[in-house]
């Protein structure tokens, strides 16, 4: 844990917040500091295969638990073949406020893709970590639930944590996900040249508020939202993060299903679907940044 410092850091510099809405940022972070000193909440996720950053992630993962009064950290590994599994026993075997479950099911990982297959996988996985979290409730009182995504290569933004506990009346923030794209450029005199292309990442879960519409997905790609715009509805979303109140999400299950038009639900937009059901509501905050790509403190020693 001596290198937890440098593993857990996050470049919050590379996103300053829109200058006209700069004060009611910061503001938003204080006032989220104060709820989160007063908040329990269990942080849980899924991983398979992590081995390559699994040094960062534990320690984003426990710096995130500091930031509130109590926490619990559920780790649900299954089925890795590269080590994952023995080191996360070796990580975590003296740290009291992490819950490690592991299994081998035998099961294929998937890659990237909207089949039906992989969202109704995963989320048999993700409820069953909602059953163990129900379990837990019984002798540790959570306020919230933060499911995070455990292969994040950039981490997850503290700060935005901050911001997001900064607001009220909301079931559920979920992040503004980014990944880098190298895209070549072509100049009118023929040379060619590289720059990085900034896109939006979970196509797939985002539903704007208002349709349950399966969106395209490099459309979507392009959609720009900057830390310090104001939280706003979705139907869906998760890009990496998201932060629910333990009583409005606890008791929706995940699943997916395929549309008469062959398109699919996954399994967030499954659970974000009973929850609008129930009246909550769902957020995406702009200032919750997550990373897919690496940054300079992602692969550190």
């Amino acid at each position: 844990m001596n290198n937890d410092f440098l593993y857990a850091r996050f470049p919050e510099d590379l996103f300053p917040p829109l200058q006209e809405d700069g004060s009611s940022y910061y503001s938003m972070v204080v006032d989220g500091h104060e709820s989160c000193s007063r908040s329990n909440v269990i942080i849980t996720g899924l991983c398979r295969n992590i081995i390559d950053i699994l040094p960062q992630t534990a320690a984003r993962l426990r710096r995130t638990a500091d930031l509130f009064k109590e926490a619990k950290i559920l780790i649900y590994e299954n089925d890795s073949n590269d080590g994952t599994s023995e080191a996360l026993k070796k990580e975590f075997s003296n740290d009291n406020r992490v819950i490690l479950k592991q299994e081998t099911t035998g099961h294929k990982m998937y890659g990237k893709t909207r089949d039906l297959e992989r969202p109704m996988y995963l989320g048999k996985l993700r409820q069953r970590c909602n059953d163990w979290i129900k379990d837990i409730n019984k002798f540790f009182s959570v306020d919230y639930v933060i499911i995070i995504d455990l292969d994040l290569d950039g981490g997850w933004s503290y700060d935005g944590i901050f911001n997001s506990f900064g607001y009220s009346d909301w079931s559920a923030m979920t992040a503004n996900g980014f990944e880098y794209k190298e895209k070549k450029i072509e100049s009118e005199q023929g040379v060619e040249y590289l720059e990085y292309e900034r896109l939006f990442f979970d196509t797939f879960a985002y539903k704007k508020y208002g349709s349950w519409e399966v969106l395209d997905s490099e459309e979507t790609n392009r959609l720009k939202f900057d830390r310090g715009e104001e939280p706003f509805k979705v139907y869906s979303n998760f890009n990496g993060v998201g932060i629910y109140k333990y009583e409005d999400m606890i008791d929706c299950t995940f699943g997916a299903h395929q549309n008469p038009d062959g398109t699919v639900i996954n399994e967030w937009s499954f659970m974000h679907n009973q929850m609008i059901k129930n009246g909550c509501d769902i957020y995406l905050n702009p200032s919750l940044i997550t990373l897919y790509s690496p940054t300079e403190y992602s692969n550190l020693g």
